[in-house]
C-alpha cells in the first residue's frame, strides 16, 4: 500500500498534499507514507481532526491555491458534507482510498457532478491499484470511470500521468448540450419575448456560437425569471444574486455571456473568463441645443471678454479728451462731448472729423482707428459670421462634474439598468458617484430612477430632455445609434470596466475556455465580430470608416486618451451639418437693436416736443417762419432755373432725333 500510493503521489506532483486519518490506522504505516512522500520532495501535512482540515481546504480555496487531498474514509461519509461547505472546486482534488477492492456501485453520481474533484483508488489484487476519476469525460454525468492502473511488480503505469488534465479533457466537450441564461440587451443579445422567448442573433450569440465551435458543444437559451442580469440581495460575503447570475450561482445553468461586468462583488458568486469586451462606463445626455439666437449679436465675445471691451470704449473719448485738453490747461471742457462722440464714431465705422488737429491727438486718432477696425471690428464680424452661419450651441455634459452642476441647478435626473453592475457601482460608489447617486435617490418615487433595460432609458431621454442614461459606452453608442445620433451626447470615457463570460465557482473548463477566447483576441475576430455586428445594424460609409470599427478602436484607447477624445470630438457631427440660408430668426438679434434704437429715438423727440411746447406755450413762431422762406428763396429760383435749362436741352435733342429719322424716312421711299 505505501509504496503503490507513494508512486502515485509521486506521479500525480500536486503542489501540497494534506493526508486526511478518519478511520482507525496503523501508525507506523501512516508514518513510513509519509516519510516516502517526503522523499519526492511533496510538502505533507496530517489531519486527524476533520473541522481543522474543512478550515485548511477553505484557506487555501480564498487564496486560490491547489490543494490534493489523500482521505483514507469511504467517499460516501465525506462527499455531501463537502459539496455542502462549498469546497467542491477545480483546484481541490479528493482522493480517497479505504482498501476496497472494486468501486462501490452506489456511489451517488449527483454529487459527483462539476466541479467536484474525485479520484478512488481501489485495490483488486495484490500490489495492483486501479484509480477511478470522476472528470475523465467532459460529459458531466458524474460517473467514475477508469483513468489509471498501477503495477506494484514491476512499477509501471499504464498511462501518463496519472490522471488526465482539465485542459484536455475540456478541449472537446463531444457534443455536451450547454444551458446559457439570455436576456434581451442590445447589441449583445436580440430576444423577442412571447410565449416562448426567441433570441434572433447579436454580438455575444454570434461568439458564443464561434466558441461552441471551436469547443464542440451546443447550447440552449433559457430565460431569467426577472430578465435581468443579477444584483447582491444582501451585503454578505456569500450573498445571493438574482437574475442570470443568481441561475449560474445555484448551479442552474453552466455559464453566461452578455454583456456581463467584472465586478468583485460578482467574483464571490461566478468565476469569470479572459475579457471579451474591454469597454468603459459612460453616460448619455440630450444634444447640445442652440443657442438663443436673439443674442446672437453678444456671443461673438465670451462674458469675459465684454466689460474689458465696453470699458475701453468708454474711456477712449476722455482719455483724447485729456490729449486735446492739457495743454489749454483745461479750458476747453466743451471739447468733451465731440471726443465722445468722435470715439463712438470711430468705433462704429463711421466717418467724423478729429476735434483737434494737433499731431498727438492725430496718432492717438490713428492708433484708436487700428484698434477698432483691425482688431475688435474684423475680430467680433468674423466671429458673428462664422456663428450666424453655424449657429453656437451650449456646452455639452461631458462629465460627472457637468452633469452634478445640471442635476443640481436644472433638475436633470439620472436612469440607470435595474441591478445591473452600473447600478451596483452607484450604490457602492465614493466622491462624486455618491453625490451623483443621492441626489437621483432624493428626486425618485418608488425607485423611478430604475429602468429595465439602457434602451428603455435611451427611449425615456428621447421624449424629456432632462434625463441622463448611465451604462456601458458600447451599449449607449449602440443604442443611441438607433435612435438617431445627433440626438444624444455621448460623455467621456469615466472609469473601465471588462466584460467576459461568467461561469460557475470552480468550472473545471474555464482554462480551456480562456485558451479559445484568447486565441480569438488575439487574432483579431472579436473584434471583427463586434464589427460585423455594427454594420449588420448600420452599415458602412461609403468610402470611409465604420461607425463600428470607429467605436472598437476607441473602446482599445487607454483611460489617458479620453480627455482628449472628449475635448475633440465633442460634436463631431457639427462639421457635416449643411449650410442653411439667412432666414429672420438668425437676424431678430438685429431687429431687436434695432427697435430699441427706434425707441430710444422715439422717446428722446418725444421730450423735446414736450420741452419746447412748454417754453413757447404753444407760440407758432411767424417771423422765423418768414425768414426761413426768405432763405430759401433764392436757392428755389436757382434751382427752378436749372430745370428749365435742362428741359430746353432735352427738347431740342428730341427735334434733332426727329429730323434725322424724318430723313432717312424720305430716302428709303426714293
Amino acid at each position: 500500500m505505501i509504496r503503490g500510493i507513494s508512486e502515485m503521489v509521486n506521479l500525480l506532483s500536486p503542489k501540497s498534499l494534506v493526508i486526511l486519518v478518519q478511520n482507525e490506522t496503523k501508525i507506523d504505516r501512516l508514518d513510513k507514507l509519509t516519510v516516502v512522500i517526503h522523499r519526492h520532495s511533496i510538502p505533507t501535512c496530517v489531519y486527524y481532526d476533520l473541522e481543522g482540515y474543512f478550515d485548511l481546504i477553505e484557506e487555501n480555496l480564498k487564496k486560490s491555491l491547489e490543494i490534493t487531498s489523500l482521505i483514507f474514509c469511504h467517499p460516501e461519509d465525506m462527499l455531501q458534507e463537502i459539496i455542502d461547505r462549498r469546497l467542491a472546486h477545480r483546484l481541490s482534488l479528493f482522493i480517497f482510498y479505504w482498501g476496497a477492492t472494486q468501486l462501490p456501485k452506489r456511489l451517488n453520481s449527483v454529487l459527483l457532478k462539476e466541479p467536484f474533484r474525485v479520484a478512488v483508488i481501489t485495490n483488486p489484487r495484490k500490489n495492483i491499484y486501479r484509480i477511478f476519476y470522476n472528470q475523465a469525460k467532459p460529459n458531466n454525468r458524474g460517473e467514475m470511470l477508469s483513468s489509471n492502473w498501477f503495477d506494484g511488480n514491476d512499477m509501471t503505469f499504464k498511462r501518463m500521468p496519472l490522471l488526465p488534465s482539465p485542459t484536455e479533457v475540456y478541449k472537446n466537450f463531444e457534443g455536451r448540450i450547454f444551458s446559457i441564461p439570455v436576456i434581451h440587451k442590445p447589441p449583445w443579445h436580440f430576444v423577442l419575448y412571447g410565449n416562448t422567448s426567441e433570441n434572433v442573433g447579436g454580438r455575444d450569440h454570434n461568439l458564443m456560437q464561434l466558441i461552441a465551435e471551436r469547443m464542440n458543444f451546443s447550447f440552449q437559451y433559457m430565460e431569467p425569471p426577472e430578465k435581468i442580469q443579477g444584483i447582491a440581495l444582501s451585503a454578505e460575503d456569500n450573498a445571493s444574486f438574482s437574475g442570470a447570475l443568481g441561475m449560474l450561482q445555484r448551479r442552474e445553468v453552466d455559464l453566461y455571456l452578455g454583456d456581463v461586468a467584472v465586478t468583485w462583488e460578482r467574483m464571490k458568486a461566478v468565476e469569470f473568463s479572459f475579457f471579451t469586451l474591454a469597454d468603459s462606463a459612460a453616460f448619455v445626455t440630450h444634444a447640445p441645443r442652440k443657442l438663443n439666437e436673439a443674442l446672437a449679436l453678444v456671443h461673438p465675445f465670451q462674458l469675459t471678454v465684454w466689460p474689458p471691451v465696453i470699458i475701453t470704449i468708454l474711456i477712449s473719448g476722455p482719455i483724447l479728451f485729456l490729449i486735446i485738453s492739457t495743454p489749454f490747461r483745461w479750458r476747453r471742457m466743451h471739447d468733451l462731448e465731440r471726443c465722445i462722440w468722435y470715439t463712438i464714431n470711430v468705433y462704429l465705422r463711421q466717418s467724423a472729423n478729429i476735434p483737434f488737429d494737433g499731431h498727438l491727438a492725430r496718432f492717438f486718432s490713428i492708433l484708436l482707428w487700428l484698434c477698432a477696425t483691425y482688431v475688435l471690428g474684423d475680430v467680433y464680424s468674423a466671429q458673428l459670421t462664422s456663428q450666424l452661419a453655424r449657429p453656437a450651441r451650449e456646452s455639452p455634459i461631458n462629465t460627472l462634474g457637468h452633469l452634478e452642476h445640471r442635476m443640481a441647478e436644472d433638475g436633470y435626473q439620472l436612469l440607470v439598468e435595474r441591478q445591473s453592475a452600473f447600478h451596483a457601482a452607484l450604490v457602492n460608489s465614493t466622491g462624486i458617484l455618491q453625490r451623483l447617486y443621492r441626489l437621483t435617490r432624493q428626486r425618485s418615487v418608488n425607485d423611478s430612477f430604475l429602468v429595465g433595460s439602457v434602451e428603455e432609458g435611451i427611449r425615456v431621454l428621447q421624449g424629456d430632455p432632462k434625463f441622463a442614461v448611465f451604462g456601458g459606452r458600447e451599449t449607449l453608442y449602440f443604442n443611441t445609434k438607433r435612435y438617431g445620433a445627433k440626438r444624444y451626447q455621448l460623455s467621456e470615457k469615466l472609469y473601465t470596466r471588462y466584460s467576459a463570460v461568467a461561469v460557475q465557482i470552480g468550472c473545471p473548463f474555464l482554462d480551456s475556455l480562456n485558451d479559445v477566447i484568447m486565441r480569438l483576441f488575439e487574432a483579431g475576430i472579436i473584434e471583427k465580430i463586434t464589427i460585423a455586428e455594427y454594420e449588420r445594424m448600420f452599415g458602412r460609409h461609403n468610402g470611409g470608416v465604420s461607425h463600428a470599427e470607429e467605436t472598437v478602436r476607441s473602446a482599445k484607447s487607454s483611460n489617458s486618451e479620453c480627455d482628449a477624445e472628449g475635448s475633440g470630438g465633442k460634436r463631431k457631427s457639427d462639421s457635416n451639418e449643411k449650410l442653411q440660408p439667412m432666414n429672420l430668426r438668425m437676424l431678430q438679434g438685429a431687429f431687436l437693436v434695432l427697435a430699441c434704437g427706434h425707441s430710444l429715438g422715439g422717446k428722446q423727440i418725444h421730450q423735446r416736443v414736450l420741452q419746447y411746447c412748454n417754453s413757447c406755450h404753444y407760440f407758432i413762431n411767424i417771423a422765423g417762419v418768414c425768414l426761413f422762406v426768405e432763405r430759401h428763396m433764392t436757392l428755389l429760383h436757382r434751382v427752378g432755373t436749372t430745370i428749365n435749362r435742362l428741359l430746353e436741352q432735352v427738347q431740342r435733342i428730341l427735334t434733332h432725333l426727329c429730323g434725322i429719322f424724318r430723313d432717312r424716312k424720305i430716302e428709303q421711299q426714293q
